[in-house]
């Protein structure tokens, strides 16, 4: 959120003519002395009366009006700029409040090593973790005991994230070490779709502000994109501007379409069908209204980049780089969270020269590097990786 404005609430309160240091309070009080006939002429800094008035007058009062008065109860009387129990305080004269943390959730497939055997018991409490990003590994746990029926070759898992946080919310095969061995199995991984429940982080002030702004014009309730993207947001557990809206009609007069897009990972159906029970089955359209909530669209792609690490790199600290800008562009590609870089939009230029140089900025190891990829311009979809092919040009 780029746009929050920033005021400068001293430059403000200066400009108003409130004084905010010392020196300037001990003037102001000197001149209003003055006017009311004090008979004190020593106005020295060695003065008994003065130094009084600076230790029980000047410097509470500086004290309250830079501390307190501008750098305190200015900023928290405005949503743009109020903070924590503040905004929650704003939050709640609209009817909102804040999103608590919460743990993802979702199904693993487990499959068998051979072509056929007898039934196979996961237990329940069976760890399933990633290789470390960015130094975090992150896990999820079966929740009960779940059975490889005899010969079946795989079978799906409930699981759930060992902590909460959005960060859990991988893409496809990031979970697949199992941390105990279980016999006749195989594999196991997250694909494209597993969550059911997505992960969260404790709503942060910026999102709580686009809620509360978005409260604004949803007051009407009914009929109009604010309204439903309050719905959504409240019960995905999704940001606010990760919900997109397609007008003028798709599926006949009085239709909409509602497409959901998550920072990391993509929506399962469970939670898609729920939303849209949510929507039409529990009284939450207008009068007329046809809703349908759905996946933003993905458009897979092919991504090859020719890397040049510096010379003096050996050839462990080579691989560990490749590995590392592996995961990066998938950061990028919203396949987790562990870095900072620019995320796929809809409706927007994904730029690989700006991929090059954040990728520049996080890996000092990297000499050059060279993406065989275009720009690309999406639409009401988001680019999602089919194939990642990182390679070591020096090899």
């Amino acid at each position: 959120m780029n746009n929050i404005p920033k005021p400068d609430f001293t430059k403000m309160a200066k400009d108003a003519g409130v004084p905010l240091d010392e020196a300037s309070w001990k003037k102001a009080l000197k001149e209003e002395a003055d006017k009311q006939g004090s008979m004190i002429a020593n106005d020295s800094r060695f003065s008994p009366f003065w130094r009084l008035i600076e230790h029980l007058v000047v410097k509470p009062t500086v004290w309250l009006v830079t501390t307190l008065l501008v750098g305190y109860v200015l900023p928290n009387m405005f949503v743009a700029t109020a903070v924590d129990q503040w905004l929650d305080l704003w939050a709640w004269q609209y009817n909102v409040k804040r999103k608590p943390a919460s743990r993802a959730s979702g199904v693993v497939v487990f499959a068998r090593s051979a072509s056929k055997g007898p039934a196979i018991v996961i237990p329940a409490a069976t760890w399933i973790q990633t290789e470390p990003i960015n130094g975090t590994v992150y896990r999820v746990k079966v929740i009960a005991d779940t059975t490889l029926a005899e010969n079946d070759l795989t079978v799906m898992a409930d699981v759930t994230a060992e902590d909460c946080g959005a960060a859990f919310n991988l893409g496809a095969g990031y979970y697949h070490v199992v941390s105990k061995a279980i016999p006749g199995i195989a594999s196991v991984s997250n694909e494209a779709n597993w969550l059911t429940s997505a992960g969260a982080d404790a709503e942060s002030n910026d999102d709580l502000r686009l809620r509360i702004r978005n409260q604004f014009t949803s007051v009407a309730k009914w009929h109009i994109d604010a309204a439903y993207r309050a719905l959504l947001t409240a019960r995905a557990g999704i940001n606010n501007d990760n919900v997109y809206f397609e007008h003028n009609a798709p599926r006949g007069a009085g239709t909409a379409n509602a497409f959901i897009l998550l920072d990391t990972g993509e929506p399962s159906q469970a939670m898609i069908d729920d939303l849209n029970t949510y929507i039409k089955n529990q009284g939450q359209h207008g009068h007329g209204d046809d809703l349908l909530v759905m996946a933003m669209p993905n458009t897979e792609i092919d991504i090859s980049c020719s890397l040049y690490p510096f010379p003096s790199l050996t050839a462990e600290e080579r691989q560990t780089l490749i590995e590392q800008v592996e995961l990066f562009i998938g950061t990028a590609f919203r396949e987790n969270t562990d870095y900072n870089a620019t995320r796929t939009e809809p409706a927007t230029r994904f730029s690989f020269s700006r991929l090059g140089q954040e990728l520049h900025r996080q890996f000092s190891g990297i000499e050059s590097l060279e993406f065989n990829n275009r720009d690309f311009v999406t639409g009401m979809n988001v680019p999602r990786i089919k194939t990642l092919g990182v390679i070591d040009a020096t090899a």
